[in-house]
């Protein structure tokens, strides 16, 4: 199922309550919210530069973009490794969907042959 990648920018209240859960001396201005897969919090800069990223980069989790000023954030803590959880998501999706990966995944059954069957058989 996609989501969305939405672009928040936070009113004072929601700075406030990010900076206490994320550290009162980390600048946040903004937020990316990645569905129920985690949040970014940080400068306009740092969440812009993932947002013009990852919609292009995981097609198959974000359908669109979107930039607002209001959203309801539930929670305020940053995700860890947020980029290797999208990742971890979104391969086995992308290897379903293409023929071939499934073609290149493909077990090669190939007869083991030991070492007296290599010296005595012939070809």
């Amino acid at each position: 199922m996609k989501h969305k990648l939405v672009l928040v920018s936070l009113n004072q209240q929601q700075i406030e309550s990010a900076k206490k859960v994320n550290g009162s001396r980390k600048q946040i201005t903004h937020a990316l919210i990645c569905g129920p897969h985690g949040n970014l919090f940080g400068t306009e800069k740092f969440c812009r530069k993932y947002y013009s990223a990852w919609v292009s980069v995981f097609p198959l989790l974000f359908d669109e973009g979107v930039e607002t000023d209001n959203f309801e954030i539930v929670d305020y803590e940053s995700t860890f490794d947020l980029v290797t959880k999208l990742i971890e998501i979104h391969d086995p999706l992308e290897k379903a969907s293409n023929p071939i990966w499934q073609e290149i995944e493909k077990p090669q059954k190939k007869k083991k042959t030991g070492f007296f069957q290599k010296l005595f058989c012939t070809k």
